[in-house]
């Protein structure tokens, strides 16, 4: 039987929703109603239009062979009808009608099935101004304004207020192509407070440093002055004077045309949907930015403005809808953002929020290599481990490194969504070869590194103090010499030569022991408990301490 489907919005969930549901459905009548002329483009490519990277606006919205996603495509190729420029302004849940405004006038479209696919929009400061000099960073209309100022050379300097996804990729582009002083601005303690620890936003936070940028952290903004000579940020007990400010702290679903229709919405403020995407509203449904899915390691719903989950939320609303069945599972929430030259990636839970969640959460902390030790290409890859310290479940893993740091946490997000220990990271079966990887995946000695932490061989976090420790340093004299360990009075024992030297360390003393990188530390830490001196190691080695303390890479 034939059915009318009405989408409302023409983003990631509901174009894909749409278009699948045609393949299956090709007698259905689906019609998409979008506010805007301008659509079905790659948001998470902005940022990368301003940097350079993407030559222009156009290849956001174009097909992998270069055509344009506009109406026309979507009716030929999709079947799918777009009524562009039309603002949805409510919606009849008992009628199954829903009124909107056009450019022709107001619209009354009747539908079966409704799917809401409103998106988010960008959160705004308190009292933020409406001045040119001030704006948001979320949709195509934002870029051009900015990239215009650049090319004039009317915005040299640049603050950003947000230190998240966004706001990084925004400090990497105005400081690359263009030259810009940018002062990035976040009123968490440390940079990405939602996906990292403080040992891993250390590096984040080194590595926008040597790029030039000023990193003000724990400095909330309290008001914005604009003018035309340009902006100035007030601080707590600071001001940042800038030609442009750009406003990146989040966004927040776009659920106004919900709330009036009486659609129940959740804890975090999105849309509450079931496994099924499916609303309180009989026959009305929900995906994308607008909607709260369920945490795979909390279980608790979380709003997670993804363009992957909306793709996925998309295709599986569709199979649902033309009676195939299907669930949206729980999200790890893995994610990923280029930092400069670095990329720093996540998934499940930082070790405050597994905390807050009420795991007795513990991490360790490695450095290792992302292929091969030995191949020229060869670069440093860390990684933060969170698991349960009882049941060892795995929480949550943070890489910072090179582009493999995204290899290690999608391995780990397989692992997160099924509530697993750590140990079977270490079962994983990757493909080998030096070029590619190391003979051993990194996020297998990880899990190594998590069991051995369970049985004794314990880490300092690679940024806090050793307090009465005495430090015993187990490198070779070429990387003491590289990267001394200043802070108190050390024992230098090569890890070659400990077997043989053991009477030489206080016996009553607790040690911290330190390396490169943590391995020959942990490997000492063990010879030691096993002649009952306590001892534990520096997670993540020196490289680490190093790099997050500012003392380069």
């Amino acid at each position: 039987m034939t059915r009318r489907v009405a989408v409302v919005g023409a983003s990631a969930a509901g174009l894909r929703c749409a278009a699948r549901l045609h393949r299956l459905e090709p007698e259905w009548k689906i019609t998409v109603l979008e506010r805007n002329t301008v659509y079905s483009y790659a948001a998470c490519g902005l940022p990368y239009v301003l940097s350079g990277d993407i030559d222009s606006l156009v290849e956001l919205r174009s097909t992998a062979w270069g055509t344009v996603r506009d109406r026309r495509f979507f009716r030929s190729v999709k079947g799918v009808e777009i009524l562009e420029g039309h603002r949805v302004v409510s919606i009849d849940p008992e009628a199954h009608t829903l009124e909107a405004e056009g450019p022709d006038g107001a619209v009354q479209i009747g539908w079966d099935e409704l799917v809401l696919a409103t998106g988010a929009r960008p959160r705004r400061l308190p009292g933020q101004p409406d001045h040119p000099r001030v704006r948001c960073f979320h949709t195509w209309d934002d870029v051009v304004p900015l990239k215009d100022g650049l090319i004039r050379g009317e915005i040299g300097r640049v603050a950003v207020v947000g230190a998240g996804l966004v706001g990084i990729e925004l400090a990497e582009a105005f400081r690359t192509l263009w030259g810009a002083e940018v002062a990035l601005i976040e009123a968490a303690a440390h940079p990405l407070p939602q996906l990292l620890d403080p040992e891993v936003a250390a590096l984040v936070g080194a590595e926008l440093a040597r790029q030039g940028v000023v990193l003000r952290c724990g400095t909330p903004v309290e008001g914005i002055e604009a003018g035309d000579g340009g902006v100035v940020v007030r601080c707590a007990g600071a001001a940042v004077e800038a030609d442009a400010v750009v406003v990146a702290i989040g966004v927040e679903p776009e659920v106004r045309l919900a709330r009036s229709a009486g659609i129940a919405l959740g804890r975090t403020g999105a849309i509450a949907v079931d496994r099924h995407l499916a609303t309180s509203v009989p026959h009305v449904w929900a995906a994308g930015d607008c909607i709260e899915i369920r945490h795979a390691v909390t279980g608790e719903p979380v709003h997670c403005p993804l363009g992957s989950l909306a793709n996925r939320q998309g295709r599986v609303l569709a199979g649902i809808l033309a009676g195939r069945g299907g669930r949206f599972p729980d999200v790890a929430g893995a994610m990923a953002v280029k930092v400069f030259e670095r990329t720093v990636a996540a998934a499940g839970c930082t070790l405050t929020a597994a905390r807050a969640a009420g795991f007795e959460a513990e991490a360790v902390w490695m450095t290792t290599d992302d292929r091969a030790h030995y191949w020229p290409e060869s670069e440093d890859l860390h990684l933060e481990l969170v698991f349960d310290r009882g049941t060892l479940q795995l929480l949550g893993i943070q890489a910072f490194g090179s582009g493999r740091a995204v290899d290690a946490v999608d391995v780990a997000s397989q692992l997160l969504a099924r509530g697993v220990p750590v140990d079977e990271l270490g079962e994983i079966e990757h493909c080998y070869a030096p070029p590619f990887a190391p003979a051993l995946a990194p996020v297998a000695v990880a899990a190594f590194v998590a069991r051995n932490h369970a049985e004794g061989v314990r880490a300092m976090g690679p940024l806090d103090d050793p307090g009465a420790d005495r430090v015993l340093d187990v490198r070779l004299a070429a990387e003491r010499d590289a990267r001394p360990w200043t802070s108190t009075e050390t024992v230098h024992i090569p890890v070659e030569e400990l077997g043989g030297r053991l009477a030489e360390l206080d016996r009553s003393a607790r040690w911290l022991v330190l390396c490169e990188r943590g391995t020959r530390a942990a490997e000492a830490v063990r010879m030691l408990r096993a002649r009952g001196i306590a001892a534990r190691y520096l997670g993540g080695g020196m490289i680490w301490r190093q790099m997050a303390l500012g003392g380069g890479r």
